[in-house]
């Protein structure tokens, strides 16, 4: 069942009884899923290395842009209120500027955010503060292990079993005791740059030896897999995961206001923080490289039924790439962003996510307001549109066709010869590139969080090389597909358990019909795909060895080079009342690399006898152009997305757009409901309504950036 954001909120315990009274104001938990906020980053300037922040100026700043939040410091490498929790207090602070910042917020109508940094490194390394010996991560020889950050100077890592893990909890009270509306977390970090060393510290020594009676595991000789499991499933669950539990259950029972953290790195390589989500009532993206990036990443935030944020804008970092130190990033108090801001944050609301400005140093320092600069008119735009169709956008949700199985385990565990952990997810990505381009709606979830019930959104189920999966997990793909679900499988999906230790064959060896011959991937050049009845194709030069048990090929893989024929490379399977295509290679993969044509053309080949008989939209291939559909009971919500800039090889190069003419779409009628009215969002314009049976005929005259069709049902 598709519940709305509303009905997913009221489920978590979210939405007050008062705020649904017609004209009440929205209470903060309510209104953290649809946010407007101005980020006060304290990393670098008003805060940090000088202390120039006004209140006054801060707050007339957000109010200018529109903003209905506000996010304060609570500490950053300082603490930025007079403190007694043992935290390092800024040498130039003078009386409470949080109050100040507080009551300044509450005057405007506008809520408030506390950030508190959970083991963000802060311990200056030329701090002459003998605490800090006691507190920092250790090397394997008792060293310190320190880190850089913005590039101003180094810092101690610090160690959550140390003694700040109590500074750390007294924060927290003190700030609590503030009247804030929403906490928001930076961690919890068990280090930054060195997060991934194990710590040797005395108080890790001490923790580790009674859990498993023996010493950390040295990284410097060979390590076994039991001892990485074991060290890293502890740090993860009894340390940082569990403090943040703690700290979530001390709100709870002090003061309970909503909680949520930061969780950019969640598809990163063993992050301890990454599978904190379930503790939390939601977290936080930071940005991406691209919009396709972004709304995968929020769409897969939405998938938790957590509250998703994300920034407006990146951080803007140049490219650097004439600097020798990488950490100096620069121009962080500048407002340099240019049209791309604008698709950033339509591509931020068409997910739905809680929208971030990062941030005030953009505009502190400037000599006008931010609307006498470019980048402050975006923001404001951005936000205008959200508040304005704030109503509508809260009670939107997706509607997925296909659910994206994305391997956080494989990325976690996975250490084949040939793989290449850097590239492993150009697999979901190409997966679900090729389902946009051909109009179906999908929604990436994580292995970790599959259950059977989240299996049943789904009408298919496409796993892009999957390799570690439990027993548990394979057996509820089986039953899913068993009970006529659809499933499409790539690569070495199932060779693996959960830890990455290899099967003897797939895990989902009878629902692939597929006999594993090889462990390890096959590398030549110039392979072709041979479809039966259809023109070659080029094939992935990866490809998995594999033997028909109980499948019926469809494709083969032909070795140009050598003039040979490899064996299958795609297979249909029935399985119990549902079907199964299992692919041999990482197709997927290549769509991302390459954007074949001819790739996106046969699969669509191959998922039309599927899908197409509830695809709920027809949109063109246009290079560029992305749909994203979201409904309510009686409102369809058709957004297009145009990434067209100008942007030919530098990532942070800024950009600017062209539009789209003539933008020609069909949109399904759900059936028994006839279209009252069609209009478009952003513009405002209303739409004849040519239908055919079944189908709403559509043209939006001109896309730039951004353009949504409205169906209001009757």
């Amino acid at each position: 069942m598709n519940l709305t954001r509303r009905q997913l909120l009221e489920q978590a315990g979210f939405l007050l009884v008062a705020s649904q009274l017609q004209g009440a104001p929205a209470s903060a938990a309510e209104w953290i899923g649809s946010t407007r906020i101005l980020i006060a980053e304290a990393y670098n300037p008003p805060f940090y290395p000088s202390l120039d922040y006004e209140p006054e100026k801060a707050v007339a700043i957000a109010r200018e842009l529109n903003a209905d939040g506000f996010r304060f410091p609570a500490a950053s490498y300082y603490a930025y209120f007079p403190t007694k929790s043992g935290y390092p207090v800024h040498p130039e602070l003078k009386g409470d500027p949080m109050r100040a910042t507080l009551d300044l917020c509450h005057q405007a109508g506008l809520k408030t955010v506390a950030y508190v940094p959970m083991n963000h490194p802060f311990m200056d390394v030329t701090s002459q503060d003998p605490r800090y010996a006691g507190w920092s991560k250790k090397d394997a020889g008792g060293a310190p292990m320190n880190t850089g950050h913005y590039g101003y100077t180094e810092y101690h890592e610090g160690c959550l079993n140390s003694p700040v893990r109590e500074v750390i909890r007294s924060l927290v009270r003190e700030v609590l005791a503030y009247d804030f509306d929403v906490m928001y977390f930076d961690g919890p970090y068990q280090g930054m740059q060195n997060a991934k060393n194990f710590c040797h510290c005395k108080y890790c020594e001490e923790a580790y030896q009674k859990k498993f009676g023996k010493p950390v595991p040295l990284q410097s000789g060979k390590i076994s897999r039991q001892d990485e499991i074991e060290y890293t499933n502890w740090m993860a669950q009894d340390v940082a995961i569990a403090f943040l539990r703690e700290i979530r259950q001390m709100i709870r029972t002090t003061r309970d206001v909503p909680v949520l953290f930061n969780d950019t790195s969640l598809l990163s390589r063993r992050e301890w923080r990454s599978r904190a989500v379930p503790v939390v009532d939601g977290f936080m993206f930071e940005a991406a490289e691209t919009p396709e990036e972004k709304l995968f990443n929020l769409q897969l935030g939405r998938s938790t039924n957590k509250v998703i944020w994300t920034y407006v804008g990146s951080h803007t970092e140049y490219n650097r790439e004439h600097l020798k130190d990488d950490k100096v990033r620069g121009w962080f108090s500048y407002p340099v962003e240019s049209q791309e801001l604008l698709l950033d944050g339509a591509t931020a609301t068409a997910a739905g996510a809680g929208l971030v400005y990062w941030g005030l140093p953009r505009f502190f320092y400037q000599p006008k307001g931010p609307l006498a600069y470019e980048s402050g008119q975006y923001v404001k735009q951005i936000f205008d549109f959200q508040a304005k169709h704030d109503s509508l956008l809260r009670t939107l949700a997706p509607q997925p066709q296909v659910g994206i199985l994305v391997g956080g385990q494989t990325i976690d565990w996975y250490a084949g010869k040939h793989f290449v952990s850097k590239a492993y997810d150009n697999g979901f990505h190409g997966a679900y590139k090729l389902l946009k381009a051909n109009s179906y709606e999908a929604e990436p979830f994580l292995d970790w969080q599959m259950t059977r019930g989240l299996l049943a959104r789904y009408q298919m189920i496409w796993a892009p090389n999957a390799v570690c999966l439990s027993d548990q997990q394979c057996e509820m793909l089986r039953q899913y597909v068993r009970g006529g679900g659809l499933l499409l499988a790539t690569h070495f999906t199932s060779a693996a358990d959960e830890y990455g230790r290899m099967r003897k064959n797939f895990g989902l060896i009878d629902v692939f019909g597929a006999d594993l011959l090889e462990q390890e991937p096959v590398e030549i050049p110039d392979l072709y795909l041979q479809p039966d009845g259809g023109e070659e194709i080029p094939q992935d030069p990866q490809v998995v060895r594999f033997r028909v048990a109980g499948g019926i090929p469809i494709a083969g893989t032909f070795d140009r080079g050598h003039r040979v024929k490899m064996g299958p490379a795609i297979l249909r399977n029935d399985f119990g009342s549902g079907h199964v295509l299992y692919i041999g290679s990482n197709l997927d993969a290549v769509y991302e690399e390459t954007r074949m044509r001819v790739l996106r053309t046969y699969f669509e080949g191959l998922l039309s006898p599927w899908l197409a008989a509830k695809r709920r939209y027809k949109l063109p291939y246009l290079a560029g152009v992305m749909p994203h559909l979201m409904a309510s009971q009686d409102t369809v919500l058709l957004h297009v997305l145009a990434d067209t800039g100008d942007k030919n090889k530098h990532l942070r190069v800024r950009e600017e757009y062209l539009p789209v003419a003539d933008v020609k779409l069909q949109l399904r009628v759900p059936e028994g409901r006839s279209v009252r009215s069609v209009s478009l969002l952003r513009s405002g314009a209303s739409l004849p309504m040519a239908a055919q049976t079944g189908w709403l005929d559509v043209t939006i005259p001109r896309v730039w950036i951004h353009e949504a069709v409205r169906a209001d049902l009757a």
